[in-house]
């Protein structure tokens, strides 16, 4: 688990209808995107949707992150997509031709 001291970045689970909403805020980088993977539920069959609209930065470390949970959510049968990307996240699924990859939605569920 990363020293919460050092990590400008968190992550919680918002229960929403019919899905499990997980927002991140701050730096999606090599300290940040370990705590993201130990936030998003292992367990259940409702669809996970990050809410990404308050992450600052990320870089391949956060990218990498994104592809483990939605490699997770596919092999577990459950939906997977991402809620207001930031301008940060966007840049970086776009370096690398990535953005059509991912369900981006314009909202997360209530």
């Amino acid at each position: 688990m990363p020293d919460e001291r050092l990590t400008t970045f968190r992550a919680r689970v918002r229960p929403a209808e019919g899905a499990v909403v997980v927002i991140a805020e701050g730096e999606l980088d090599i300290v940040g995107a370990p705590h993201l993977l130990e936030t998003v539920p292992e367990e259940g069959s409702e669809p996970v949707v990050l809410d990404l609209d308050a992450v600052r930065f990320m870089d391949s470390s956060g990218l990498r992150a994104l592809l483990q949970v939605r490699r997770a959510c596919a092999e577990s049968g459950r939906p997977f997509a991402l809620a207001r990307p930031s301008d940060a996240v966007r840049r970086v699924l776009e370096l690398v031709d990535l953005e059509g990859e991912f369900e981006i939605v314009e909202a997360p569920p209530a």
